[in-house]
């Protein structure tokens, strides 16, 4: 028991805002000694949970850790929060909103609302590729560039002319993501159709993303920062609701 919970406590070490951690600071945030640290992450590494980076006095999650992230959202039960902030956000983008969350390598869509208007030319999403997505963009601009290469692989698929599938082009975009914090899928998964996707936090850790979804004729580049709010202040709803427990069958905020 003693060693599980020492396996927590380094775990813990890996947070958003400190993704990289090397043995010492390990040691020092834990209060755990240095070889007891270093024979965790050698048994973690063997597992997959820690990867040992290019740099070699620096530590991150593996992506055994990112392809566990289904199993763990199933247990929240997202489309319960985001259910009734979503279909608010239909109503008021007079767009289909889709709640996805991330498999490791596509994300996957556990909550849809679609508009009758566009019921023929909505993408049906059950399963599809992060990086050509808005709410998987949205996702991968949460993890480092290295976990985004190894979820990526190198032969991306090019869907259409706007697909982005070069690595150091995906990289830039989803700074850009990060910057705005908000995702666009400008017809790079299908012709016709543009997304605007932010992502949903629960402790602090990504665990999903939400979208509205439309023809690319309603989607102008001034009506997308006006959208992006709205799919922001549902995203943040959901978010805090994850965070309280609180599901609320009247959505109130603006």
């Amino acid at each position: 028991m003693k060693s599980f919970k020492k396996i927590s406590k380094v775990l813990d070490c890996f947070t958003r805002k400190e993704p990289r951690n090397s043995l010492n600071t390990i040691s020092k945030k834990t209060g755990i000694p240095k070889g007891t640290v270093h024979r965790l992450l050698k048994g973690l590494k063997h597992i997959g949970f820690i990867v040992q980076d290019s740099n070699r006095d620096l530590y991150r999650l593996g992506d055994r850790i990112i392809n566990l992230s289904g199993v763990v959202l199933s247990d929240l039960d997202l489309p319960r929060y985001s259910k009734m902030p979503a279909i608010k956000l239909m109503n008021q983008s007079g767009e289909s909103v889709h709640v996805c969350v991330f498999d490791g390598k596509n994300v996957m869509s556990v909550d849809r609302h679609e508009m009758g208007q566009d019921s023929n030319e909505i993408i049906k999403i059950e399963s599809e590729p992060a990086y050509c997505t808005s709410t998987g963009k949205a996702i991968l601009a949460c993890l480092t560039d290295e976990q985004v290469i190894e979820v990526i692989g190198h032969n991306p698929v090019k869907y259409t002319t706007n697909t982005i599938t070069e690595i150091d082009k995906i990289l830039d975009e989803l700074n850009i993501v990060r910057e705005k914090n908000f995702a666009i899928d400008n017809e790079e998964r299908k012709y016709g159709i543009k997304c605007v996707g932010v992502a949903i936090y629960h402790k602090g850790k990504v665990v999903g993303a939400i979208s509205v979804t439309g023809a690319k004729d309603r989607f102008s580049e001034s009506r997308i920062s006006t959208l992006a709010d709205l799919v922001k202040d549902a995203a943040n709803f959901i978010s805090r609701s994850l965070e309280t427990g609180f599901i609320p069958k009247l959505i109130r905020y603006k």
